[in-house]
């Protein structure tokens, strides 16, 4: 059976790989005499899920020092809980607690207080009361948080109450978010509530050469599934360290193998295979960039495919005085796994994505503009900065024609023609 598999959570701890230093930080600020919150900030299917699950399952959290007479772990999972409100948000942790709690003697309390349809702070604060006085401490691993920080029907008095039961009731919080907590709240009000000041942040990043080939190795180790040291990078370079991209290269790459496939068929049938299954994926990731970020990416996909030279090389100096928002672009963007910095160097984080977004911003064939129209619209936007690159413009789709023009404006025409005459002649 292909070991490699993606689309679900890892719940297996032994398939578990990788976020050592993360996991430190988590597990030293719950060891620590304030019992200290930690909020996960990662992109969609960076591993959120698998972590919060590896730190929830009782013989990993046991081996980490939180041993079940100390620490009580509870997972929550509030995907598509868009209708949730406090009461709900608070007998759905307390089901998810009864199950959890090793001290049967608090589980009538906590029977009791789910059969209320009403209760409020003072009643959660004497049944983690109760929990201190035991020397408990509830850890809360609340997965998809945004659900509860978007949400109008939670408002600061909510927020408010859960910083108090944090820090004064014996709970712990360790959110799971795609951004930052303070940059996902539905009012400027909740956005300058003291509750976010209460965490450290921890960011899942892709992993590092070193924890893939862990993944690998361990993968593959006790089957027949051997990887030769080119298979290793191949599904490297193609999945870019992403787990869940690692995963489907290597499911493909052994699935190619069983349908009897080498050299560069197997190639062809991996690469082909991993873009298919990816391309939500990077839908998703794409979409959720702003216009400045679509740029900084652009700009880095262009300077890739330029002669290699002092001024083309893509680092922070180059980056930074070719476009001003650039250093700021690229912490987001590192942030969310989309970029990756190597000896000094960026890039997209997996060849495929640099297909991807090709293929996404240029017309495909039979489809494009005309350069009747194209020049009406520059005469229309009235768009002198992009005459230099007009006669490409129609190649584009015209979706990103403003984007175009944003990065003609921002780079030197001279760059920004012969950069989109560059990547025109490398994609058609």
């Amino acid at each position: 059976m292909n070991p490699f598999t993606f689309g679900n959570p890892i719940k297996d701890p032994a398939r578990f790989y990788g976020r050592e230093a993360e996991i430190r930080q988590i597990t030293n600020r719950l060891l620590s005499s304030a019992h200290e919150s930690t909020s996960i900030i990662g992109e969609r299917r960076i591993g959120k899920t698998s972590l919060l699950g590896y730190l929830a399952h009782p013989e990993v959290s046991a081996r980490l020092g939180l041993t079940p007479d100390k620490f009580c772990l509870v997972y929550v999972d509030f995907q598509g809980l868009t209708d949730i409100t406090p009461t709900r948000f608070w007998q759905r942790v307390l089901k998810k607690m009864e199950r959890s709690i090793c001290d049967q003697g608090m589980v009538p309390s906590i029977q009791k207080l789910i059969s209320q349809n009403d209760f409020d702070l003072f009643d959660l604060e004497d049944l983690f009361e109760t929990s201190a006085d035991k020397d408990l401490t509830i850890v809360l691993l609340m997965d998809e948080f945004e659900y509860v920080t978007e949400n109008p029907n939670f408002r600061t008095d909510f927020f408010g109450g859960l910083r108090a039961l944090a820090i004064h009731h014996g709970v712990a919080l360790v959110p799971a978010t795609r951004r930052e907590l303070v940059d996902l709240c539905h009012s400027d009000e909740i956005k300058g509530s003291p509750f976010f000041n209460i965490f450290a942040n921890v960011v899942l990043r892709p992993f590092s050469r070193a924890e893939v080939d862990a993944l690998l190795d361990g993968y593959t180790k006790d089957n027949e599934f051997n990887l030769m040291p080119q298979e290793k990078d191949f599904i490297w370079g193609l999945g870019g360290g992403y787990p869940i991209f690692v995963q489907m290269a290597g499911h493909y790459l052994l699935e190619g193998r069983a349908q009897g496939l080498s050299g560069d068929a197997l190639t062809r049938f991996t690469v082909n295979s991993f873009d298919q299954q990816a391309d939500a994926h990077y839908t998703y990731l794409w979409s959720h960039c702003s216009e400045s970020e679509k740029i900084t990416l652009l700009i880095l996909l262009t300077l890739g495919m330029q002669k290699p030279s002092k001024k083309t090389i893509p680092n922070l100096e180059n980056l930074a005085r070719m476009r001003a928002r650039a250093p700021q672009d690229l912490v987001a963007l590192g942030k969310r796994g989309m970029v990756v910095e190597r000896d000094g160097v960026y890039s997209l984080f997996s060849p495929s994505l640099e297909r991807w977004i090709r293929q996404e911003i240029v017309a495909a064939p039979g489809e494009e503009e005309s350069q009747t129209t194209a020049e009406e619209w520059l005469s229309t936007g009235k768009r002198e900065d992009m005459k230099d690159i007009r006669g490409v413009l129609p190649k584009f789709k015209r979706k990103y024609w403003p984007l175009m023009g944003d990065i003609a404006k921002e780079l030197s025409l001279e760059f920004a023609a012969a950069g989109a005459f560059e990547l025109i002649k490398f994609l058609v």
